[in-house]
Parts: C-alpha cells; sequence; structure tokens
C-alpha cells in the first residue's frame, strides 16, 4: 500500500470500490429490514382479518335460589323433581292419574321410582320435613307395603324409611317411621315410629313427618292434624340428623325391595310397593311449623 509521510494511502480504485461495497452492504440490509417489516405487516393484517369482532359477554346463570324445599315431585305425567336439588330419577311401573293437584303417581305391582344417588346436603338434613299425599287401597294386607326411604347401604333398614305395616282393618293406616342417626353413638341413633291413623285409606290423606334439631321433637300430621306430638328422641339428645352410608332415595317402596337393592339386603316377600298412588311428595330441610303443615294441606299442596 503506498504511503505519504509514512501515512497509507488508498487509491481512488480502492476507495470507489470500497465504498460501492459498504453502500450496496447498506441497501441489502435496508431491503431486508423492509422485507421484515412488510411481513411483519402481512402477518398482523391477517390476523387482525382472522379474528371475530367482540360481542356481548356470555355469563354464566345466576345460581338458583335458595330453598328448604329440596325435593319435590308433582307427578304431572313425569317423575321430575323441580324442587332445588333436582334428583334424577329412574321409574319403574308408574302410570299417571288424576291426584290431589293435577295429576299423581299410580304405584304398580312391584313399582317405584328410584334416585340411585342425592345430593349431599340430603344426606345430613338436621332438622326435615316429609309431606305428601297418598290414596292407598285398605285394607292393607298381605305385606307392610313401602312409603319412602333413604336408605343406608350397609344396613337393612334404610336411614328414613316410611311404610304401611300389615293391618286388615279396612281403611285405618298403621304408620311405621324408622330412623338412623350417625351423630347419635348408642345404637346407630336408631328409632322407631309407629302410628295407628283412622280414615286414612280408600281417599286421598295428606301425611307430614317434621323432625326439629333444636329440640329433638318429632311430629306427624294425617290432614293437618298431629297424630304424633312433640315425640322427644334420644333423650333430648338426638340433636342434628346425619345419615350414613346413603345408597339412594326410593318413593313408594322399601330400599330393599328395588333392583339393585339400594341397602344391604334383598327382597323379602313381606314386602310390598305402595298399593295406591302419590301426590305432592316434598322434601325440606327445615321442620314446618304446625301452621305451614296444615296450609299444604288446606291449599292441596
Amino acid at each position: 500500500m503506498a504511503t505519504k509521510n509514512n501515512v497509507p494511502v488508498i487509491s481512488s480504485r480502492v476507495f470507489i470500490h470500497k465504498t460501492k461495497f459498504i453502500m450496496n452492504l447498506k441497501n441489502r440490509t435496508a431491503k431486508h429490514f423492509l422485507l421484515i417489516l412488510v411481513m411483519g405487516l402481512m402477518v398482523t393484517a391477517c390476523q387482525k382479518l382472522d379474528r371475530p369482532e367482540l360481542g356481548e359477554p356470555v355469563l354464566d346463570p345466576p345460581p338458583p335460589p335458595y330453598s328448604t324445599l329440596k325435593s319435590f315431585w308433582g307427578f304431572e305425567n313425569n317423575v321430575g323433581d323441580s324442587g332445588q336439588y333436582r334428583s334424577v330419577g329412574v321409574a319403574k311401573n308408574i302410570t299417571y292419574i288424576a291426584g290431589i293437584n293435577g295429576q299423581a303417581a299410580q304405584i304398580g305391582a312391584d313399582g317405584y321410582l328410584l334416585m340411585s344417588s342425592i345430593h349431599d346436603s340430603l344426606k345430613m338434613p338436621g332438622s326435615f320435613t316429609l309431606a305428601f299425599w297418598m290414596k292407598g287401597v285398605g285394607p292393607v294386607q298381605n305385606g307392610a307395603q313401602g312409603l319412602f326411604a333413604i336408605s343406608n347401604k350397609n344396613e337393612f333398614w334404610g336411614n328414613l324409611e316410611l311404610f304401611l305395616e300389615n293391618l286388615n282393618n279396612g281403611a285405618e293406616a298403621f304408620l311405621k317411621i324408622h330412623m338412623f342417626n350417625n351423630n347419635v353413638a348408642a345404637n346407630k341413633g336408631e328409632e322407631w315410629t309407629e302410628v295407628k291413623i283412622p280414615n286414612a285409606l280408600n281417599k286421598w290423606t295428606h301425611l307430614a313427618v317434621t323432625y326439629n334439631a333444636s329440640n329433638s321433637n318429632l311430629n306427624v300430621y294425617a290432614d293437618g292434624v298431629a297424630v304424633v306430638t312433640s315425640k322427644v328422641l334420644g333423650g333430648g339428645n338426638y340433636g342434628p340428623v346425619k345419615w350414613k352410608d346413603v345408597g339412594g332415595m326410593v318413593l313408594g317402596s322399601f330400599a330393599f325391595q328395588t333392583s339393585p337393592s339400594l341397602s344391604n339386603h334383598g327382597p323379602e316377600t313381606w314386602a310390598k310397593s305402595f298399593n295406591g298412588a302419590l301426590d305432592q311428595f316434598r322434601f325440606y330441610m327445615v321442620a314446618l311449623t304446625p301452621a305451614e303443615i296444615t296450609d299444604l294441606f288446606t291449599t292441596k299442596k
């Protein structure tokens, strides 16, 4: 390389060549930058074209309002539960007839409405009311007839079981009620209540059973009138009801008569499905007052 005064001198040819190289390099860089910019804009534009316009937000439906009426079967040509918990059931040999209010469920031979699972809250109701209309055929003979059960899959009898005992006495109904309470250590909290109710069969009769955890009192009503009054369970220490090993719920039969059985036992020859019709079947997680029971009767609910 030529020098002048010991300083390197670049020839004009070399200078021009290097200048062109730098310019070409800058041009290529600029082109690459422009190409990347254009491609980015195109991708962004495509994304904007593919993105749908935002509409009104879709909100989850509000939860149903709280109600103490947890299950309700009106039997209006179906076995749907329109209470808060909407228990899903399967019917066997059930037809529909004129009821006390709209339609009613006629329980046929070996018939019932079976719920193989129930809401967890129903397994620990604390206090409760079971109320319904029945039109049973009297006299009750050739076997006991199941009305309702919340089963215990490790026991013969249900946690709550109502049935009409065999009683060959015209229109008189012999009602029996069985209960367990897992909150009571002694004898599994087992309690039996029974009452004979004159003129309860061969017509529509309203039955209600209430249990109040605050005072351990159980009451039974027929057509709005108390037939068992303030029966004290567990010596007054029965407290809130909690049911163990619940296998399901059945209307119109015993827990051990269903297929498959809801208990630890199979069918018995002395046990039958209810011979009659049921209507306005209600389960509350509160002990209704006498006035409220009377209202259910007078308004045919």
